[in-house]
């Protein structure tokens, strides 16, 4: 279970955002993203919780009997396991691509290329490729991006595919709450 827990961690981290503090990645200040995740034959359902353009993040992730949280901050990931009541940190090793500013050495060394358009959620995207390594994997991913946000993602690291996309999308405050790390 835990080298599950870990592999999904990998992948999750290679699809959600892995924001550095200050730092604008999404053209929304705020808000509340809904989605749905195929992963080992399984539909996930996601919300991320999301301030300061992206800065903040806190996902919360139901799988196979698990209930956990992954809350991006302060440079760091943490994973909450809320069944067996525990935090993992871990030192953010890759920083998520800012596609509200791609520069010529970000699209190099991701080997970034757009690849077309398509509408997710309501929502005009444009689609990018990308190649990135995540704890020791190279994941391959195809997103479609809308206001820095990613909406559809196919994400593949050695085989193993994980796939999501965005369902729901609301502007807005959020607590600041769901950004705060427990303390088991």
């Amino acid at each position: 279970m835990k080298r599950i827990f870990a592999i999904c961690a990998v992948l999750l981290a290679a699809v959600t955002a892995m924001a550095q503090d200050g730092v604008k990645y999404y053209g929304i200040k705020s808000g509340t993203i809904k989605m749905e995740m195929d992963m080992m034959g399984q539909t996930i359902t996601n919300t991320i919780y999301f301030d300061d353009y992206g800065a903040k993040q806190a996902t919360s992730i139901n799988m196979m009997g698990m209930d956990m949280t992954q809350i991006n901050k302060d440079g760091k990931m943490y994973l909450v396991n809320k069944g067996e009541r525990s935090v993992q940190e871990m030192p953010v090793q890759q920083q998520q691509i800012n596609y509200l500013a791609l520069t010529d050495e970000v699209i190099a060394k991701y080997k970034i290329k757009e690849i077309g358009k398509e509408t997710i959620a309501g929502k005009d995207c444009t689609i990018y490729t990308a190649e990135m390594s995540q704890m020791g994997q190279t994941v391959k991913t195809t997103v479609s991006i809308w206001n820095g946000i990613a909406m559809k993602t196919v994400a593949d690291a050695g085989g193993f595919g994980i796939s999501q996309k965005v369902t729901e999308i609301k502007e807005g405050p959020v607590d600041a709450a769901v950004f705060e790390v427990p303390q088991y």
